[in-house]
């Protein structure tokens, strides 16, 4: 089954990366794989099956160039990225699909576009129409980088909100290297927009489930303010929550010339200790691996929420729920395949994850830790298993990253080598006591 199985992930990401560097046209790639899946038919019927066998593996190459080329680039008439050109402030309307961040006097949040309008006509490309004011109004889809320049929100995620500016193209490569357009692009936003006026139209238009967790998380962010004095508190809603709004500047600072400001970055690093803790609570209590298994999902899967949604941590909890799916229908199942389904997985899901540092970082990190791990724990034999496994992972993650870590922040933490081998065990400790007294803390004082 291994082979198989990371094969096709394989030539999956072949076709991905394929479809971003190559720049065929979509009718070619579209033809070719009609082609080679009409000869796949043939030779099937023809009982030539070792023949059928290398067109699929090329087929789910082209698989994979037509869905990322399909999946990145905007293909919509009424895509908002056609109304950059207009050089007068538009008005538009959609939906806030994250938390607003508010940085010094700046707010910053993606809206998800409905409708465009504007005054001289300048919309006319079809579809549009004029509303009740005299504007010319028209549908559109598609997604936008909202920089507010006035520091009030009265609006949160879900609210339906108006706001008006002009739509620019974001800049690419900025200082350091980091490539802004791209790392937008990557999330299907291809528009920014700076505007002095956001007007809220209504109230509680997002998924119920993301208000609930985001409404937990106020509770528990007001709880540890509660609890804990600065600068305590806000390192500790940093690792726990990925809130770093109150963090010290001087603070930051530090983890960051230590080698260990990850860790107040909520990642794929953070659900992985997670897991780690729940199954050794749930193991502990004498729960059987079926019944820990099924438990354990939908606590990561709130996690994920809790803390926003990100990309690595979205892409961390799948990896996990894929790992824990196929350990409960095989326990014997490589972790090799594991890993290449959880990949094939979030790829079928987002084939632009592939491109993203915080992917690659994950995957590699992963595959270092299970080839690197046994040969490592040899080297720390003389320590008590708990620490000497401790020890081995960790080193094995962070051998294995610092090559993408020189290639996207051109620096290579050897200081961060020997740090990150005591921090982690204090995280996992800090994460386990931390979600058992906000859970304690929230029972006992309402959320403060």
């Amino acid at each position: 089954m291994t082979k198989p199985i990371v094969g096709l992930t394989l030539f999956f990401i072949a076709g991905i990366v394929l479809g971003r560097y190559l720049s065929l046209p979509f009718l070619y790639l579209y033809l070719t794989f009609l082609l080679l899946f009409g000869l796949s038919v043939i030779f099937y019927l023809k009982g030539k099956r070792s023949l059928v066998v290398y067109l699929l593996f090329s087929l789910i190459t082209l698989a994979g160039s037509l869905y990322f080329r399909y999946s990145y680039f905007p293909h919509s008439p009424s895509h908002i990225i056609n109304f950059t050109s207009s050089k007068e402030a538009l008005q538009i309307t959609g939906k806030v699909i994250n938390r607003p961040q508010l940085k010094g006097r700046v707010i910053r949040f993606i809206m998800e576009v409905e409708k465009i309008a504007s005054k001289n006509g300048s919309l006319k490309m079809g579809g549009e129409k004029e509303n009740g004011s005299g504007k010319i109004e028209k549908e559109v889809k598609g997604k936008v980088w909202v920089i507010s320049y006035l520091p009030l929100m009265n609006y949160d995620y879900g609210d339906e909100v108006k706001v008006e500016g002009k739509l620019t193209l974001p800049k690419g490569e900025k200082e350091g290297g980091f490539n802004w357009q791209k790392y937008l692009s990557y999330q299907g936003i291809w528009v920014e927009l700076g505007t002095g006026k956001v007007e809220l139209i209504k109230r509680g238009r997002g998924n119920p489930l993301m208000k609930w967790a985001y409404r937990s998380r106020d509770r528990m962010v007001r709880l540890i303010e509660h609890l804990l004095p600065q600068p305590q508190s806000a390192i500790l809603k940093a690792i726990m929550l990925g809130d770093k709004d109150s963090l010290p500047a001087e603070v930051k600072n530090t983890f960051l010339k230590t080698g260990t400001g990850h860790i107040l970055v909520v990642s794929g690093l953070h659900v992985g200790l997670i897991l780690f803790i729940l199954l050794v609570f749930f193991r502990t209590l004498g729960l059987s691996f079926e019944l820990t298994s099924l438990l354990v999902m939908p606590l990561l899967a709130y996690y994920a929420v809790l803390t926003g949604l990100r990309p690595p941590v979205a892409r961390a909890t799948l990896m996990a729920g894929v790992g824990l799916g196929c350990l409960l229908i095989n326990r014997d199942i490589s972790p090799f395949v594991i890993l290449s389904l959880a990949a094939l997985f979030i790829l079928a899901l987002s084939p632009l994850s592939l491109f993203t540092a915080s992917f690659q970082l994950s995957f590699v990190a992963v595959g270092g830790i299970i080839y690197l791990t046994p040969y490592l724990e040899k080297r720390f034999k003389r320590l008590p298993l708990w620490l000497r496994k401790s020890f081995a992972i960790s080193l094995a993650a962070q051998l294995s990253v610092l090559p993408l870590l020189a290639f996207y922040f051109h620096q290579i933490p050897l200081i961060g080598l020997l740090t990150n081998l005591l921090i982690t065990p204090l995280v996992t400790i800090i994460l386990a006591l931390g979600f058992f007294s906000l859970a304690l803390g929230l029972i006992t004082l309402g959320g403060a």
